[in-house]
């Protein structure tokens, strides 16, 4: 396993740390060409996008979707929320990506989808899920032949957070939940280690520089047979 700590990579998450890429899709669609961009890198290191089918995991409001929709064959997306599934169709539609992409209810362990994908992505989920055994198997199933299962997930910095109670300078902060919330995300990062079908082609973890939640910790993992 190669731990892809290159200047390139720590130049692009540390542009992270600025209010533009910060949106609330909930009220607004804003395509950012650096967040594309970041993305699209990372991914792209191992393979290409386009023309590929592309399962999103925990997509909530469609922020993935809306970044790198349109350069695949077909996004489908999937959240255990009905609103977050709900507005994702409504800022796809915006964007006049219908054709391209769609959105159901699922999980991890519950994919509405027969045809199989070759690439999933999971971008500050995996953490929440907790029978990760049973998710992987999920994944594994629904990947073709050397496909990709691309995490994203966040560091475990109080700092950046949507949520005033992880950040330790706001009033509001709350210890006793940032420590589960690190509790959560070092029991993500270690099933990903541990896990034995798929391949770890690729790891970084950012050096914490105290400021923000947005330098993402991620793993590129291949589908093995």
């Amino acid at each position: 396993m190669s731990i892809g700590n290159t200047v390139a990579q720590a130049v692009t998450l540390k542009k992270m740390n600025s209010p533009e890429f910060y949106v609330d899709y909930t009220k607004t669609v804003k395509v950012n060409p650096r967040l594309t961009e970041k993305y699209k890198s990372i991914i792209e290191k191992y393979t290409a996008l386009k023309n590929k089918d592309v399962l999103d995991i925990g997509c909530g409001t469609g922020r993935l979707a809306i970044h790198l929709g349109k350069l695949v064959k077909h996004w489908s997306g999937i959240d255990i929320s009905s609103e977050s599934v709900d507005t994702a169709r409504k800022n796809i539609k915006k964007l006049g990506l219908e054709d391209k992409i769609d959105f159901e209810i699922g999980s991890f362990k519950e994919i509405p989808f027969t045809n199989k994908f070759d690439i999933v992505i999971s971008s500050n989920s995996l953490h929440f899920e907790p029978d990760k055994n049973d998710a992987f198997e999920s994944i594994y199933a629904s990947l073709k032949s050397d496909g990709y299962f691309i995490i994203f997930e966040p560091t475990p910095t109080p700092n950046g957070w949507s949520s005033n109670k992880l950040n330790e300078d706001s009033p509001n902060f709350n210890s006793e939940l940032f420590e589960k919330k690190v509790k959560a995300l070092t029991r993500s990062y270690d099933a990903i280690k541990s896990q034995r079908l798929f391949k770890i082609e690729d790891e970084f973890m950012p050096k914490p520089n105290g400021n923000f939640q947005g330098n993402q910790y991620y793993a590129i993992l291949r589908k093995v047979e």
